[in-house]
């Protein structure tokens, strides 16, 4: 299916979704989506209400301050990030479940980025986050945006595998109406791990 197809068919449907949610009549996602037997795992879908999401209504992994405060930044793995000419290098980033880290994202760009993780963000455990040398009260977000020519560090530990898709959009919802690059970060599974 050409680019073109896929990118009308995630408008459409943003715009359905849209849409639908000011109607009322849909509390959560899988009630919007019709019963249909055929597809394996239809409960399996996330249960949210449309309007915690927009609203901002989030819930993130935590880790007990305690535990933060053994873990010793300076040596922690560093993930290094640099968004170029609308390209996020590198698209494709793996981590370890359970495991502290620091990702640096620069911007090389003339105009603000935007790196929206949804999914990624409400499952690690994030512990700080500072963007131009700004340290950030919220760290339960859904996206960062990253001044044209400035920096944002994350401190975070990696609490939950699973494969988490980001890109450089101003809706937090992956995958709709994506104005830039996208990418994905891999949490490797970890057994013994502490925070799951």
């Amino acid at each position: 299916m050409p680019p073109s197809a896929l990118r009308f068919m995630r408008h459409t449907a943003l715009v359905a979704l849209l849409a639908l949610g000011g109607c009322g009549s849909f509390a959560t996602w899988t009630e919007m989506i019709p019963s249909l037997p055929s597809l394996p795992g239809l409960d399996a879908l996330p249960e949210f209400t449309i309007l915690d999401r927009l609203s901002g209504a989030r819930t993130c992994a935590t880790v007990k301050e305690a535990d933060v405060r053994q873990v010793n930044w300076t040596r922690v793995p560093e993930v290094n990030m640099r968004v170029r000419d609308g390209e996020f290098e590198p698209m494709i980033v793996q981590l370890k479940q359970g495991w502290p880290y620091k990702f640096h994202i620069r911007n090389r760009d003339d105009s603000t980025r935007t790196f929206a993780a949804d999914d990624f963000f409400a499952k690690m455990a994030l512990i700080r986050i500072t963007i131009d040398g700004k340290r950030q009260d919220d760290t339960c977000v859904a996206k960062i945006k990253i001044p044209a020519g400035k920096s944002a560090e994350l401190r975070l530990v990696a609490a939950r595998d699973g494969r988490y898709e980001f890109e450089d959009t101003v809706i937090p919802v992956v995958g709709m109406f994506s104005h830039g690059a996208s990418g994905l970060i891999i949490v490797e599974e970890r057994f013994g791990v502490r925070y799951q």
